[in-house]
This record gives structure tokens, C-alpha cells and sequence, in this order.
């Protein structure tokens, strides 16, 4: 039998457990930015033209992990269900030889997150928090592709800190990418790839906590092969890691400011592309290992890219 609890009861509950656990499952164990969403060719930005792009990401998590990347010992659960929609205009203008670009982002989350057999909760499929990019830069040369952008996170979805459950994560966020693809031969069919991502936090409603720096690496080897004159495949190796770079500014409630987040990812992935549609669809498989302070599980991510 599920046990009911008011408002004040959980939060009560909840903040023995977070202490329990320590920064692992904090008001600001979350991220604005997860690894895996980019593979093999993270680096290669799309040509000229409008794009749209449309992310399913599956994320299940049975482990926590405390500062020194040990599982803690208690019932824990975490599944996430991720659909983002994202929209990307490459104009003809050039800065510093490079077609400036703009995209949005809008993520509609559904969460659900057990602990201890004592809280169980689930969010509804709702908005999160928006990505606006109002300048990107992409580079395109015969052998390397290259992107250089900045974007703020805005916290629209709902967030409380009592609610582990919550959508939105309660703070603004800069972010810079940066990263390219290196194509080893002249058919550009043999390639390495990486995008890191710099994030900057503000201050968390409720907690007026200022999470500490993030930075990520993602990326991948691949190989392109035409099918027949319509299909191109594309298989390959994916990697992706994250880490904590600065303290957060205080501790907070489940948080202790100097223990970093960290976590990784190794995968494999597949992209098959229509020629005649520009259309084309993509399925990652990554598996995190090596965390700490926060969840190791495994990402399915499925995409479907339409250039126009």
C-alpha cells in the first residue's frame, strides 16, 4: 500500500532523505544540458536552409552515487521521458566567414522518480525550460566542420524544491558550444567528431542556491555509406562525458557547495538519411558509468531531422 503524505509531510520526509544521500539527489542535481542529445558528427552543423528537429529521449536510472563513486545504499529509481522540438534557421550572412545561425529549443518533460520505497512521484508531460540561441556560427570546410554558439536556458518549466519531480530546474542559464568534425578522407565518409558545451547558472528559486560551472564533451566516430543512390547509413561509436567545473555558491538543502558532479557515457549509434526528402532519422544507445553526485543509468535517444 502507497503511503499519502501532505505537502508539509513530504518535504519533511524528503529533506531526511536528501540528507541521507547527500548532494547525489540535490534541488540542483539536475542539468540543463544532458549528455548523449549529440553523437557522431556532433561537430557538423546543417547547411544553409531551415531545419527542423525533433529529439525522444528515454533516460532510466537505478543508481545514485555519492562523492566518491560509490552506489548508496536505498530504493532508487528515476525515469525520464524527453521530446524536444527544436528549429534551426541557417542564413546566407557571414560572420568571420562563418553562416550565422539562430534555433529554439522547447523540451516537454514527463519525470518520474521513487526513493526509498517511501516517495514515489511523477510529473505531468509538460513544457521545461527553453533553449533561445540567437547566434550560432558554422564553419564548413572540405575536411573540417566547425560551431561556435551561445544561448541562454530560460527556467519556464515548473519547479519547486521540494519536488524532486519538477520539470524545470528554478534558474537561468548562459550556455557556449564549441566543437567541430574532422573528416579523414575526401568523400567525407570517415569521421571524428566533438561539441563541448560550457554552462553558466544563476541563482535557484526557493534554494538561492548558484550551481557550479558544467562542462561537456560529446562526440563520436562514424562512418558514412551510401546505400543506393537515395539511402545513406551512417553507424558509429559515441562517447559523452560531464563534469562539475566550480563549487556551487552555498549549500543548499541536500547539497554540499565542493562536491561536483560528474558522469560518463559510451554508446553506439546508427543514422540512416532519404537523399530525395532530406529526411533522416537517427537511434543512440548511451551507457554512463564513473558518476558522481548525481544518477548513472542508460539514454535512448531517437531524432528525426527534416531539412527544407
Amino acid at each position: 500500500m502507497k503511503l499519502k503524505y501532505s505537502h508539509c509531510s513530504r518535504a519533511v520526509l524528503l529533506s531526511f532523505l536528501l540528507a541521507d544521500c547527500g548532494a547525489a539527489l540535490a534541488a540542483t542535481s539536475g542539468t540543463h544540458y544532458s549528455i548523449g542529445t549529440e553523437g557522431v558528427e556532433a561537430g557538423t552543423p546543417p547547411p544553409p536552409g531551415m531545419h527542423y528537429r525533433m529529439y525522444n529521449t528515454w533516460y532510466d536510472a537505478g543508481r545514485l552515487m555519492d562523492d566518491n563513486g560509490d552506489e548508496l545504499t536505498m530504493d532508487f529509481n528515476l525515469e525520464v521521458y524527453a521530446q524536444a522540438h527544436r528549429f534551426v534557421n541557417v542564413t546566407d550572412t557571414k560572420i568571420f566567414g562563418a553562416n550565422w545561425a539562430y534555433n529554439l529549443i522547447v523540451p516537454v518533460v514527463k519525470k518520474e522518480i521513487a526513493i526509498g520505497g517511501a516517495f514515489d512521484r511523477s510529473s505531468d508531460f509538460e513544457v521545461a525550460d527553453i533553449v533561445i540561441e540567437p547566434l550560432a556560427l558554422f564553419w564548413y570546410t572540405p575536411k573540417f566542420d566547425a560551431i561556435l554558439a551561445l544561448a541562454a536556458i530560460a527556467p519556464t518549466g515548473s519547479y519547486s524544491a521540494d519536488e524532486p519531480e519538477s520539470v524545470g530546474l528554478g534558474y537561468w542559464s548562459g550556455m557556449v558550444t564549441a566543437g567541430g568534425t574532422y573528416f579523414f578522407d575526401e568523400d567525407r565518409s570517415w569521421s571524428f567528431s566533438t561539441l563541448s558545451r560550457t554552462l553558466f547558472h544563476g541563482k535557484q528559486d526557493e534554494t538561492d542556491v548558484r550551481p557550479g560551472m558544467e562542462f561537456t564533451l560529446e562526440g563520436g566516430v562514424g562512418k558514412n555509406m551510401m546505400l543506393d543512390d537515395h539511402w545513406l547509413i551512417r553507424p558509429g561509436i559515441n562517447y559523452a562525458a560531464s563534469w562539475q567545473i566550480s563549487d556551487d555558491n552555498h549549500d543548499g538543502p541536500g547539497t554540499v557547495k565542493d562536491q561536483r558532479k560528474r558522469v560518463y557515457g559510451v554508446g553506439a549509434e546508427v543514422n540512416l538519411m532519404y537523399l530525395p526528402w532530406l529526411l533522416q532519422a537517427n537511434l543512440r544507445y548511451l551507457n554512463e558509468f564513473g558518476a558522481e553526485n548525481t544518477v548513472e543509468g542508460d539514454c535512448i535517444t531517437l531524432t528525426f531531422t527534416k531539412s527544407f
